[in-house]
This record gives structure tokens, sequence and C-alpha cells, in this order.
């Protein structure tokens, strides 16, 4: 497995990045609201993609060279169809050249990614648990990182770490390691976004060299647990397929989980009738999942190739052509059509149609291991601190159109007037920018 790139040096590579970044800015000026999404300058895109989906099912973006579709209909049939990858056909990832630094740890094939997906199952050779020891797992730890923290909380933080703990114990990580690998898996969080927005190059860097190392923490681990129970013989499963199997289900669940739990959180704070729902009814922590997957998805945008000629929405997308489906747009269009009278987040309202948990949807294991985390830490969440609320404005990364991730999520479970938050808004951005 490549971590980094192939030719060039870090000043090339630097280059590449001010220059794609450049061109989403001036495509942005010349009004394609595609380019708009991708330079991420706002909390809410919702009115750029629907700009995009003004222009029917499937809008062109000459300037950056992508087929964009929010259409329910379309989005879903691409996400389904074995004619889309998410490499080219010669393995490549889209805008490898001109985004470089991106991390490989999902840069699969379909014979690889094939492979990688019989081991990711719960109770399998990776994720070594079932779903109730998941659960035990994630309740423990939820609640182990809510009294540590006292009562002002950066719910982003703790979702993080969070995260990163029951995946280091999932995947084996020896206790001595966890700490580090709780910070690789971290720096390794602009993996989803830097494969269509180009990073800062410290963060750039710093995401392929969390990938090298996390993929040493997994080898170490691999080599430590072969052979115990649950593990199998080491002639069952090759190491090197345990460990890249590993650090796929890592990258690609750790930071969607994240942003999925502070979605929710965030969500269910802003509408305190429905946050005191769920604390009267816990149980309804599946349904507050499922709402935020509907209205406030982790993953806003998912990537994909045309591995052959395909006609869409009567253009023809060209073999290796990108195309890229924006899943909120394509979500509110199904919430329209499947209820038309539903007009915003509600726990007590039927089941509505939704394209689902997507993000790293080759890996058996992924999408219950997300739901699984999020609904167990939701629930905790909601019976340990019912008097949970906001503490002052929520900080989103910037450069982050695929996640819209949380830097900062203050939260505080004490009573009287929240305490004031004087750090600026724009600090990530600063931070990120300079």
């Amino acid at each position: 497995m490549t971590t980094v790139p192939t030719g060039g040096d870090p000043a090339t590579w630097a280059r590449r990045l001010q220059l794609t970044r450049a061109a989403q800015w001036f495509a942005g000026n010349h009004g394609d609201p595609y380019a708009l999404i991708l330079r991420a300058e706002t909390d809410d895109p919702t009115p750029y993609e629907q700009q995009v989906t003004a222009h029917g099912p499937l809008f062109r973006s000459d300037q950056l060279d992508t087929w964009v579709t929010g259409d329910a209909a379309l989005a879903g049939e691409v996400l389904t169809d074995d004619r889309f990858g998410w490499l080219t056909r010669s393995g490549h990832r889209p805008a490898e050249r001109t985004l470089p630094l991106a991390g490989t740890a999902l840069d699969h094939g379909p014979e690889t990614r094939r492979r990688l997906d019989a081991l990711t199952g719960l109770g399998g050779p990776v994720l070594r648990t079932d779903a109730e020891g998941l659960r035990i797992r994630v309740e423990k730890s939820t609640l182990a990182l809510l009294d540590g923290a006292g009562a002002d909380v950066d719910l982003a933080t703790v979702a993080r770490r969070l995260t990163a703990s029951v995946l280091a114990d999932l995947l084996g990580v020896p206790a001595g390691r966890q700490g580090r690998f709780e910070e690789t898996l971290a720096a390794a969080g602009r993996t989803l976004d830097s494969r269509l927005c180009p990073q800062t190059v410290a963060h750039a860097l710093a995401t392929v060299a969390a990938t090298a190392e996390l993929a040493g923490l997994l080898a170490e681990a691999s080599a430590a647990t072969q052979g115990e129970p649950g593990v199998g013989p080491a002639t069952d499963v090759r190491a090197d397929d345990r460990v890249t199997a590993g650090l796929a289900l890592a990258v690609g669940t750790a930071e969607p989980a994240t942003t999925l739990l502070c979605n929710a959180v965030r969500a269910l704070l802003d509408r305190p009738a429905q946050w005191a729902l769920l604390c009267a009814d816990p149980d309804l922590a599946a349904a507050a999942v499922e709402e935020t997957l509907r209205w406030f998805p982790p993953v806003r945008l998912e990537s994909r190739v045309a591995l052959e000629d395909v006609t869409l929405a009567g253009q023809l997308v060209p073999a290796d052509g990108h195309l890229v489906v924006l899943v909120a747009a394509a979500n509110r269009a199904l919430l329209a059509a499947g209820d038309p009278d539903r007009d915003g987040f509600d726990l007590t309202r039927p089941a509505a149609p939704a394209l689902g948990l997507v993000g790293v949807p080759y890996l058996a294991g992924a999408g219950e291991l997300i739901r699984l985390v999020v609904t167990t830490a939701l629930r905790a969440l909601a019976e340990a601190a019912p008097t949970l609320r906001p503490a002052g404005p929520g900080v989103r990364w910037r450069r982050s159109p695929v996640l819209l991730g949380h830097a900062r999520l203050p939260v505080t479970r004490a009573g009287g007037t929240p305490e004031s938050d004087d750090r600026p808004a724009t600090e990530e951005a600063t931070r990120c920018e300079s």
C-alpha cells in the first residue's frame, strides 16, 4: 500500500494544491455552484446545492471537469450501479495529480474491496466483537469520557476520543499504544475532505504521515493478536489484508461517526422539545440517528468514477468521468417526495426515505459500526446528561465540504446562564488558512 505520492517534492505538491484551490476559487467566482460547495466557506452549503439541482438532474461543472447530481433517483442509481467505482480504470484516484497528499487508506480497486469487505463484518477477523459487545464498549467509554470532562464539554473532542478508543479496542491496538493511535487517527481526519478539496500543506502532509503511522500501529496489533480466539490462525487471513482493512475502516469511519454524533446532538439541542423527547424515551436514539442521516448527513459528497461510458439523464458520462453525488440535496428531494407535509427534524414522525449512510460502503462493517457507536453514545448522553444544552457557538472545520467536520462544539450540563465562549468563531478558519 502506497502512503506517499510516487513523484515530486513538498514544494511541487504545495503548488499543485494551491493551483487547485485557485481553480476552485476562480470557478466559484464565475458562478459554478459546485465550486462554491468545494470552497467550503460556509457552514450551510444548502443554497449552493439548490443552485446545482436547479440546473436539472445532472449538472456539468466544466471548469472542474465533474458531473454533479442532487437528484434523488439519479443519486440512488449512481451509488448502487456497478458501472461506477471509486478509482479510475487504471486504479487512480480522481484528480490524483492535482490533489496530492490526500492519503491512500481508501484507495482500493474492486478486487481488493471485495476481499476487504469479507473481513469487516462484526464478529469477523477485523471487528472482533458482536453488536452487544460493541454497545457495552461504547456505553462504558461514553460515560467515562463524560465523567472526566466535567460540566462544560467540547463534544467534538469527546466524540473524536470516543470513536478512536472504540476503534483501537476493536482493532486490537495494545493499551500502551492507544493514545498514539487516537492522535494519529485525528491527524488523518481530513482524508475524506482532501479527496475533493485541497487542504493546507500542513494538514495534507499530516494526513500522509498519519496514514503511514496508523498502518504501522495496526501491523503491530495484527502481529500481536494473530492466533488469538476470534482472530483465527495465520493461514486464514493474509496479515496485510487485516491491516489494510483495519486502516480503511478506521480512517473511513472515525470522522463520519464523530460528525454524525455531533450533528445529532446539535440538531436535538437546537430543538429542545426533541431533546426532551429523547431524554424521556432513550429508545428514540435510533430514530434520532436516522433523522440526522436524513437532514444532516455526515458525508455530504460522494465521489464516483464511471468505469465505462454511461448515459445519465440524457448526458454521456464517459469512462473515467468523475461524478459527485450531493447526498444532503438528494435526501431533501426524497423527503419532499415521500412526505411533503414533513417540514423538519422530528423524532415522532414515521421513518422517511433517505440514501442512508454512505462513505465507505464497500466495507461490510462500516455502516453498522457507525450506527451502533452513535446510537449507543446518543442514548448514553440522554440518560446521563439530560440537562445538556449549548454553551456557545460551534466551529466547523474550513476546507471541509465533504464532512462539514466539527472543530469545536461546546455544550454544558451546568445550570444557570452558559459561560461566554469568547474565542473567535473564525479561530479554526484562521488557523487552517495560515
